[in-house]
């Protein structure tokens, strides 16, 4: 857990800084920001500094409170998320492409401490988190690997509403169903590419929803519920827009589970299947017909604006999804070379598909997506903890083994 509160640190300095050119004296007494009249601020950046501090303070106090309280904790996150975010916004007056604000300091101690409060909920450590247990612990496995697949499901549905503003503007509401009625106007102008993707991402993730369900429980029920739940989202938030191709790919991905509802291997028909729809992304031409070269640079598309944080979890959570179905059907044993195995396999295809993406019209080749892609498989594998937790008369028992 240190590990990753380490890399959160690196990757916030990075985009706090990029592009470490240009650097300048400030014009002003460097914490001048902090008594600096009014600035109007779009929802959509408030939502972005908010977010980009929470997986600080998630690890943050999920490694904490291995060994103090969960108070102590969560102001111990809040702090050193306000002062890692001050540092950056006082540096930031020496890159002129760069613009400090106190908006942006507040929002990110926000988004530490609501880090650390979504951490506080997984463990029950506060007033809501023991409803929320037993309630999970009714309808979900418990243990290591269910909250991974948690977490895969979550981040899909991330991906699918960022930026997570929603409106119920009548202009939000045409443009998020203009879409869906166009195409059913004209059905033959739609992508199957697209189609094929949902319906593989969406099959996929149906066999990570089925294995993080206790047994008895409508797994299928629930994975509709929230597909469902997304899909309408679309709708309402800015610059959404619900699709024939979602919605025909969610139903034939629906059809496959039923389909598929007794069929053992559910983990390695996952992977398999989130993999076949990544790939079908990947070499599907897109829409402006441009050709463009390869970008080296890590991250320098997705930090422009908020649609980069939705480019970023297109390419996380597949992987991530792998790995934890990868985890879930290999014998303990044998982990770490499929590991190793898994990162140097995923990092050739990955790069061989941004490359290849050189040849294809729409479409913009990006080292960052390479290192998305590893980042995604290995994280998985260094939770630690046993992987399910089985209740035995009133008793937590650990228990490990393959899916």
């Amino acid at each position: 857990m240190r590990r990753l509160v380490l890399l959160f640190v690196v990757l916030i300095v990075y985009g706090s800084l990029y592009p470490f050119a240009g650097w300048s004296e400030p014009g002003a007494p460097l914490f001048s920001f902090l008594f600096a009249g009014h600035v109007r601020v779009e929802k959509a950046d408030l939502v972005q500094n908010v977010l980009a501090y929470m997986p600080f303070g998630l690890f943050m106090v999920a490694w904490l409170m291995r060994s103090t309280r969960f108070g102590v904790a969560l102001v111990t996150a809040a702090v050193a998320g306000g002062m890692l975010s001050l540092v950056m916004e006082a540096i930031q007056q020496f890159l002129p492409s760069r613009d400090a604000s106190r908006i942006d300091l507040v929002l990110n101690i926000a988004g530490s401490m609501a880090g650390g409060v979504l951490a506080s909920l997984l463990r029950g450590e506060t007033l809501a988190g023991p409803r929320l247990a037993a309630l999970r612990a009714h309808w979900l496995r418990r243990g290591t690997l269910p909250n991974l697949g948690l977490a895969a499901l979550a981040l899909w549905a991330l991906s699918q509403t960022s930026p997570l503003v929603p409106t119920l503007d009548m202009g939000q509401l045409r443009h998020g169903l203009g879409l869906l009625y166009r195409s059913l106007q004209q059905p033959q102008a739609m992508q199957v590419a697209q189609v094929l993707t949902y319906a593989c991402y969406l099959a996929g993730l149906g066999m990570v929803a089925r294995t993080v369900t206790r047994e008895g429980k409508p797994a299928l029920l629930l994975f509709g519920s929230l597909v469902a739940c997304v899909l309408l989202l679309k709708i309402i938030i800015e610059g959404r827009q619900l699709s024939l191709e979602a919605i025909a790919g969610a139903f034939a991905a629906w059809m496959f589970l039923l389909l598929t509802s007794r069929m053992r291997r559910a983990a390695w028909i996952g992977i398999v299947l989130i993999g076949a729809g990544f790939v079908i992304s990947e070499m599907a031409p897109g829409p402006d017909g441009m050709m463009y070269g390869f970008n080296w640079i890590p991250l320098v598309g997705q930090m422009r604006s908020l649609s980069g944080l939705q480019n970023i979890l297109d390419i996380f959570w597949p992987f991530f999804a792998m790995a934890y179905l990868a985890r879930l059907a290999t014998p303990i044993g044998h982990r770490q070379p499929v590991v190793v195995i898994g990162t140097v396999l995923i990092g050739a295809v990955v790069f061989w598909l941004e490359w290849s993406q050189q040849g294809l019209p729409g479409r913009f080749g990006d080292i960052t997506q390479v290192l998305l892609a590893c980042a995604g498989w290995v994280i998985p594998w260094t939770f630690a903890g046993p992987d399910f937790l089985v209740e035995v008369a009133g008793k937590k028992t650990a228990a490990r083994g393959a899916y």
